[in-house]
């Protein structure tokens, strides 16, 4: 039985037990950009450096005044989780994560200048919702004010990300809750709503 109701946002100031492998990493190689200078700049940051974590990276612009969050990276498994490429979007017309909570875990990063952990969920477009943990490390490009955001999105450990089919238009299976997984094909993807 799957409930309709989003599962409750939580967010930590610090790694939880249970933290996905992949946020570890990333929390490591976050710490190890920041020698003297917390939190590092943007030009600390080198890709090749943590290639494995790529493709579940998020790069975000943020502004406080007024408060604004603009994705200017989103990578390949994190695109698959929501369906949909928001590269160049601001946060707010990015309909998967309407009401995830995460707006306020950034609004944290900004006034902490700390990391933010949390999970949150999506919905899966079939009254059931798929689980992730999410981690936000801030980025200074003068050394005081964060205006960038190096972010990382997992599919919650309890569920296993290979088994998440892709969403969106281009896919060829359905995201379903487990009792509907033989579905395939387009026809039964028409069956569900989307989020857009």
């Amino acid at each position: 039985m799957y409930a309709f109701e989003r599962p409750p946002h939580q967010s930590f100031a610090g790694l939880a037990e249970g933290t996905a492998p992949r946020i570890r990493a990333l929390n490591d190689y976050w710490r190890s950009k920041c020698n003297d200078v917390v939190p590092p700049p943007r030009s600390a940051i080198e890709p090749m450096e943590m290639r494995s974590l790529l493709p579940y990276l998020l790069l975000a612009e943020l502004t406080d005044d007024p408060f604004r969050i603009a994705y200017r990276l989103v990578g390949t498994a994190v695109v698959r989780l929501h369906g949909e490429d928001f590269t160049g979007r601001s946060h707010d017309a990015v309909a998967s994560l309407a009401d995830s909570g995460i707006e306020e875990s950034y609004r944290q990063v900004l006034s902490s200048k700390a990391p933010v952990f949390g999970r949150t969920a999506l919905y899966a477009g079939d009254q059931s919702w798929i689980s992730f943990d999410y981690a936000l490390f801030p980025l200074s490009d003068n050394g005081k004010t964060v205006n960038k955001c190096l972010a990382i999105e997992c599919i919650a450990p309890a569920q296993d990300a290979d088994a998440v089919p892709p969403r969106g238009r281009d896919t060829h299976r359905p995201l379903a809750a487990p009792a509907e997984s033989g579905e395939t094909g387009a026809a039964a993807q028409h069956q569900r709503p989307r989020i857009r």
